[in-house]
């Protein structure tokens, strides 16, 4: 089973110091995710070189920030730092930003550069009904990705719902920790998570979470795990997860 972890590039050795303890005390981690965050000084495909080849990388890149016209140009930059998979989101646009490439046109673009290129797209679970999130997911496909990293799911009804409607397609499940209210709000009112105010914000009730959605997936093929341990220490978050496994 393939389980991703989500890295923040923030600075250097922080960084390198998490790769590290990740590789050595939880071996169940196959991949690495790094984020493109443009109010951070290295962008997702820099970062990939702190890596050191300890994990195949999922690196992201954002569609808004790229014109049609630079696409190539991107593109070279992107094979010079060796990312070889790309997870392409739309990203959110600054208003006096000029207006870039959107997700499926930078997907499709990409494809045609490269065909060997590893592409994963974004699911979001909370954008808009189902019916129509899955045919978003079809025009991805149509355009190039191969796979797709989803959004963080948080309770089993809509978890649920969706990997039964992905049967068939190679998906990544997200999981993030919620430890504060600041948190809950965030995801409620920012990504439009219907989260209740009875969720349970301890770290073990986090964990229990993770773990469920990793032994649901666990049996299907072409299912992983996708883990965001934002704002949460991943010494504290990540061992008991995997306790099952060892």
């Amino acid at each position: 089973m393939f389980i991703s972890l989500e890295l923040v590039p923030r600075e250097r050795s922080t960084f390198v110091t998490e790769v590290t303890w990740a590789k050595e005390h939880t071996p169940a981690i196959t991949h690495l995710n790094i984020p493109d965050l443009t109010r951070l000084e290295t962008r997702s495909w820099e970062a990939l070189t702190w890596v050191e080849g300890c994990y195949p990388v999922i690196v992201h890149i954002r569609a808004c920030d790229v014109q049609e016209e630079d696409l190539e140009s991107f593109y070279h930059t992107l094979k010079k730092h060796g990312v070889s998979h790309v997870l392409v989101v739309k990203g959110d646009e600054d208003e006096n930003q000029k207006r870039g490439m959107t997700s499926l046109e930078m997907l499709a673009g990409l494809r045609r550069l490269d065909p060997t290129l590893c592409l994963y797209a974004a699911l979001d679970p909370y954008r808009q009904g189902i019916i129509e999130e899955m045919a978003y997911v079809e025009q991805k496909l149509k355009a190039g990705a191969t796979a797709f990293l989803t959004q963080p799911f948080f309770e089993k009804d809509i978890f649920q719902e969706y990997v039964r409607a992905c049967r068939g397609l190679s998906v990544w499940w997200g999981v993030s920790p919620i430890l504060s209210q600041k948190s809950l709000v965030y995801w409620r009112e920012k990504n439009r998570v219907p989260l209740s105010e009875s969720y349970d914000l301890s770290l073990e009730g986090n964990i229990r979470w993770a773990r469920f959605v990793m032994e649901r997936v666990a049996g299907e093929t072409e299912y992983a795990l996708y883990l965001m341990p934002i704002r949460v220490d991943i010494t504290s978050y990540l061992p008991p997860i995997f306790e099952t496994l060892s």
